[in-house]
């Protein structure tokens, strides 16, 4: 199936893994009625069926969106 990977990384030079970011996320994502798993230190997942369609796209990224404002606010 697809899969891709996005990781959160901290504003410094040493670009270092946001492992407390990837947990925010992937909680606020649950509570907004989206799925996500965490990989390896600091990597959320996205696992879309093969038949997934345009709005189900725009729809995970507007909830992508809000998952990512809650957990840096």
């Amino acid at each position: 199936g697809l899969m891709i990977g996005m990781e959160p990384i901290e504003p410094n030079e040493e670009r270092t893994p946001a492992k407390a970011l990837c947990d925010a996320v992937v909680t606020r994502a649950y509570y907004n009625g989206m799925l996500l798993l965490s990989c390896g230190v600091s990597t959320v997942r996205f696992m879309p069926p093969l038949m997934i369609d345009e709005g189900h796209v725009d729809e995970a990224m507007h909830l992508l969106e809000a998952a990512m404002g809650d957990a840096l606010a």
